[in-house]
């Protein structure tokens, strides 16, 4: 049977497969996401049919042993797979629709039992979410007595070290450890979860109105000082190389940073930078 899944506002059908092994997790990946009806905005399939990249190559970029690329072919569609830099095999491979309303997995020679192939889905079905009107940031979602916001950081800083020491003092819930994504309601922001959470395992099928984006940096004493909303561009979710869902990016972005406060928090590793960071947001009305 299909899976439809709500994510936030939107909603996201993973199509019945034939081959069992695609997607075996589903019973704990996406259980809590789960929804009985309604209309999806995006679909995910799978149809074994691995494609050849004619079109042009518009990102490529090299991890270790892997090598990720994205086509844009002639008939609008764009075409992404991971390839083994070694052997030069096609571990995974999608097609995205013209119209940007469906991913089909058309390859999975990744031996990860489907786990390889949902978790890169990661690198697309945030794009498809520009065009549901949502924005996506590379930082932590939080929430803390009702009230939601986002921490955000280079690699390496330590957001997801502040999120958990949110968590332990202050009994505040992660809801997504690595992609924050937000939308708009009636004039106010919303944060909500879904499972791409990178390498923090940590997410949570919730929704949460947001007060305000905080940017960590490391020092040796905790200070709130206010930022620039161009600094929040570093952090955003987007295809640079595509220009029409870049332009509808910063679109979204532009009413995003008329409505939140962007904070930036010099801190320590410990939780007094979370006492300070309280105070601030203390002082901003939700």
């Amino acid at each position: 049977m299909d899976l439809l899944c709500g994510f936030g506002p939107i909603k996201v059908l993973f199509k019945a497969l034939p081959c069992h092994k695609v997607w075996p997790f589903w019973s704990w990946k996406l259980d809590q996401y789960k929804i009985e009806s309604g209309q999806p905005n995006i679909v995910v399939d799978y149809e074994e049919q691995l494609l050849f990249p004619q079109g042009e190559l518009v990102f490529e970029d090299e991890q270790g042993c892997i090598i990720r690329q994205i086509y844009a072919l002639a008939d609008g569609r764009l075409l992404w797979q991971q390839t083994d830099k070694k052997t030069g095999t096609c571990q995974l491979q999608y097609a995205v629709s013209a119209d940007r309303k469906s991913i089909t997995l058309t390859s999975d020679r990744s031996d990860t039992v489907g786990m390889g192939a949902f978790e890169s889905l990661t690198f697309l079905i945030f794009y498809l979410f520009i065009y549901q009107k949502v924005l996506t940031f590379h930082g932590v979602l939080i929430e803390e007595r009702g009230r939601g916001f986002l921490v955000c950081a280079e690699s390496g800083v330590g957001k997801t070290t502040h999120a958990r020491l949110w968590r332990d003092s202050k009994n505040a819930l992660i809801i997504n450890g690595d992609r924050a994504t937000c939308f708009e309601s009636n004039g106010s922001w919303y944060g909500f979860g879904t499972p791409w959470c990178g390498t923090s395992g940590e997410n949570i099928n919730r929704t949460v109105k947001l007060q305000a984006v905080v940017i960590l940096d490391r020092g040796e004493q905790n200070e709130v000082t206010k930022e620039t909303g161009m600094s929040l561009l570093n952090f955003a979710v987007y295809p640079s190389w595509h220009r029409e869902m870049t332009e509808e990016m910063l679109s979204l972005l532009d009413r995003f940073l008329e409505k939140l406060p962007i904070l930036r928090l010099q801190c320590t590793k410990d939780v007094r930078s979370v006492d300070t960071l309280y105070g601030a947001l203390e002082n901003i009305p939700l």
